[in-house]
């Protein structure tokens, strides 16, 4: 299979576009997942992927946006990839935005379960190759894996976490993805708040730190 990457210069958004999020439990943010559908405050969840959905339809009055947010709490990358065909591709998103890869390294020492690098990138990989394929000039927005000091993520696990950090940038070049810089968004942010105001479990973030985020998204994929 063929994979053709999407042009550099992102075009604007149709009209009744559906914009899906994907990921674990930083997307997830306790959203309701008995409400499905598209532009409900209780299913977009308490995080980054509710912010954008206000501001983004805020300034785009008419557009008839749809935000989906289908994260679900404790995913890897290979639940994720399991998932993919009923939670992404049969949603017919036009733009796709993924944030995966801290429970691959989190549950290999907490519960022993989690998925090595190398699976990573093959896990990811796929779900990328199935969507090109499904729906060839989606828009997509890859999320950097990230974690921060002091919380339960120990400092010895960063290094491996990095790791997953190049794959999925590495990928964003591949597939002509935006590619946000979360890691690297944050520490920068470290230099006017403690780790304990973005993330106090390290993992997890603050409404604080969601607002970073959606603004560190916002500027990375150009919406």
């Amino acid at each position: 299979m063929t994979v053709v990457s999407a042009p550099k210069r992102p075009s604007p958004m149709p009209r009744g576009a559906v914009l899906l999020f994907q990921g674990d439990s930083i997307t997830d943010c306790l959203r309701d997942r008995t409400r499905p559908g598209p532009n409900d405050p209780a299913a977009l969840g308490a995080g980054y992927v509710g912010r954008l959905a206000g501001d983004l339809l805020a300034e785009n009055p008419g557009a008839g946006w749809r935000f989906l947010n289908r994260g679900i709490s404790g995913d890897r990358s290979s639940d994720l990839q399991a998932r993919w065909a009923p939670d992404a591709l049969a949603l017919q998103p036009d733009l796709v935005s993924i944030l995966v890869g801290v429970n691959d390294t989190w549950h290999q020492h907490l519960n022993g379960n989690g998925i090595p690098v190398v699976r990573y990138a093959e896990h990811y990989r796929r779900i990328l190759v199935e969507t090109r394929h499904v729906r060839p000039g989606v828009r997509l927005v890859l999320g950097e894996p990230f974690a921060l000091p002091g919380g339960e993520f120990k400092d010895a696990w960063l290094a491996e976490l990095h790791e997953r950090a190049g794959v999925v940038r590495q990928l964003a070049q591949e597939f002509g993805a935006a590619f946000v810089p979360y890691q690297a968004m944050f520490e920068v942010a470290r230099q006017r708040y403690s780790a304990a105001e973005l993330a106090a479990d390290g993992v997890h973030p603050s409404p604080l730190g969601h607002q970073l985020m959606a603004q560190a998204w916002r500027e990375a994929a150009a919406l």
